[in-house]
């Protein structure tokens, strides 16, 4: 079955509840009419006086860019070939996105791991987590620096951070079959192919835009043109990403316990400043309303959060006291896996909280981490064994043998 790219996600899923008498119908009709209709102007203003190439690619994904399917898709298309990112391939995983946002069998953004999950690739034992301390400051600064280089191209590449069943077809075991670039993949149904192998023509003419360019001004002159920009909004794209929807006071839900609502609402407004206002035009600012109604303008997403803050009420989520950095870091340290928590019950039954911890070792392709895993030196320094094999701590009791052998 295609997906469905017009209907509401409320339509197509269970839609829920945010508080007692207060859904989907009670939300929308606290904004004002105007918010939900797009402007030919305004659109076309922003990306051609601010040179929006993020937002309004973005725009263009959700049809909010203007009332025109066709010039939705066609903006949408040259703006995401431009910035090397296939349009439609990243519509259709990002519209699922939207549909199952933080539904942990389902979703395909930051999918975190669960106590066995997250144990197992540390090589740890499952009832000793809560002995574990956060990584020193210099591993925490690294993983940082890596996801926020190479993690949105990983992304398009491995689909890493998504769920294992969020795939129509079965996982595949090749090495880009779970890619944005396979039109028969698994990330797709039957009848995306065409437009997947459109997305693929569109980075393809691109890299002979960048073959042509290189040619007149050399290698350096492209880097510094084109790469260095390409890396600093994919380091935005990234950090944007991951840190509306990992925060300590955001939960996560199981499919049976999930909603359109309880997971449109767990997410957070951040504060980025200059960067969040004038290059990514409060998309940063205002991403809770972007959830529960993403075909809202960015330059009405202001005013619709104000008319829906008072029905949410509790459930509305902002961080904007603190800076970037601090939130990037307390992201990384404070939000590592999931599980249920008995004493924070304000998000209602099958409600999952964030738990710190180590960093595991990177995600090198889907729901897959370790390729470090054999030097694990921390592992090795913690037990003196390391099982290689399955990249596990070996059962306690024989620790314990091991040791009385060695002595």
């Amino acid at each position: 079955m295609a997906i469905d790219y017009k209907s509401h996600p409320s339509e197509l899923v269970t839609s829920g509840q945010v508080r007692p008498k207060v859904g989907i119908k009670e939300l929308r009709d606290a904004i004002p009419a105007h918010c939900f209709k797009p402007s030919y102007t305004i659109s076309l203003w922003y990306l051609f006086r601010d040179c929006a190439l993020t937002a309004s690619g973005h725009e263009a994904g959700h049809s909010a860019f203007s009332p025109s399917d066709t010039l939705n898709n066609t903006v949408g298309w040259i703006l995401h070939s431009f910035m090397f990112t296939p349009y439609f391939s990243w519509r259709s995983s990002h519209r699922r996105h939207h549909i199952y946002a933080n539904n942990l069998a389902k979703d395909h953004n930051y999918v975190p791991p669960q106590r066995e999950e997250y144990s197992s690739t540390l090589g740890i034992d499952i009832n000793r987590l809560e002995e574990l301390t956060e990584d020193a400051p210099i591993v925490t600064f690294l993983r940082i620096l890596l996801q926020q280089v190479i993690g949105f191209p990983w992304y398009l590449l491995t689909n890493i951070t998504a769920s294992d069943t969020s795939l129509p077809k079965k996982k595949s075991s090749s090495v880009l079959g779970n890619s944005h670039f396979a039109p028969y993949g698994s990330l797709f149904r039957p009848d995306e192919a065409n437009v997947i192998i459109l997305s693929d023509i569109g980075l393809a003419a691109m890299a002979y835009v960048l073959y042509l360019v290189n040619c007149q001004i050399g290698p350096a002159m492209t880097a510094l043109l084109y790469i260095q920009p390409y890396m600093w909004i994919n380091h935005w794209i990234v950090a944007i990403t991951y840190l509306h929807h990992t925060h300590p006071d955001l939960p996560k839900y199981q499919d049976d316990d999930w909603t359109f609502l309880k997971g449109a609402t767990a997410t957070v407004d951040r504060e980025f400043g200059f960067v969040g206002k004038y290059l990514f035009h409060g998309i940063i600012e205002f991403h809770v309303i972007h959830h529960l109604f993403s075909r809202i303008p960015f330059y009405y997403g202001e005013e619709a959060t104000k008319a829906i803050i008072p029905l949410l009420g509790d459930e509305y989520h902002a961080d904007k006291g603190r800076a970037f950095i601090p939130g990037l870091w307390e992201a990384f340290t404070k939000c590592q896996w999931v599980e249920p928590d008995a004493s924070r019950s304000q998000s209602g039954e099958g409600a999952l909280w964030y738990k710190g911890g180590p960093s595991p070792p990177p995600e090198y392709s889907m729901r897959m981490k370790g390729f470090y895993q054999l030097f694990n030196l921390r592992s090795m320094l913690r037990t003196g064994h390391y099982d290689m094999t399955h990249a596990k701590f070996p059962p306690k009791a024989e620790v314990v043998k091991v040791e009385k052998v060695s002595n």
